[in-house]
């Protein structure tokens, strides 16, 4: 399994960049049907035959040990989780993947103070095309 974890502050649209646009393009490039829902909504979704965990929240430890159960009942290939850059929910993630002896990458999400709300998620799908990539 493969960790990539999306950190940053709270509001930098982390979840909105996994739970939305990277669903979206998981779903459309394969095939899957897309249907809206609440970006933090954990999935599991195959791919091609590879399993792919999207869990959105992270925010806070909770969220994080949620999303923790969530991949310990959907075994994956490759996760896609969210975390804050520093504090608890950051450390546990970091303890949870070590102690599974995966692969753990860490990716920043930004937020760009300049952009207006169709910038920044413009730039959210930018970021989810570039995850895609990393599977």
């Amino acid at each position: 399994m493969k960790i990539i974890a999306i950190k940053g502050r709270g509001n930098c649209g982390k979840s909105e960049t996994l739970g939305v646009h990277l669903r979206r393009i998981l779903k459309e490039r394969n095939g899957i049907p897309y249907k809206e829902c609440w970006k933090d909504t954990r999935e599991s979704i195959d791919v091609n035959g590879k399993v792919i965990d999207i869990c959105p929240p992270g925010d806070n430890v909770d969220e994080v040990k949620a999303n923790i159960s969530f991949i310990e009942k959907h075994p994956c290939d490759v996760v896609f989780t969210a975390t804050r850059s520093r504090g608890w929910s950051c450390k546990t993630l970091k303890e949870y993947a070590s102690g599974k002896c995966t692969e753990l990458i860490e990716v920043w999400k930004e937020y760009n103070n300049d952009l207006d709300e169709e910038g920044q998620a413009k730039a959210n799908k930018i970021l989810a095309v570039k995850l895609l990539k990393m599977i």
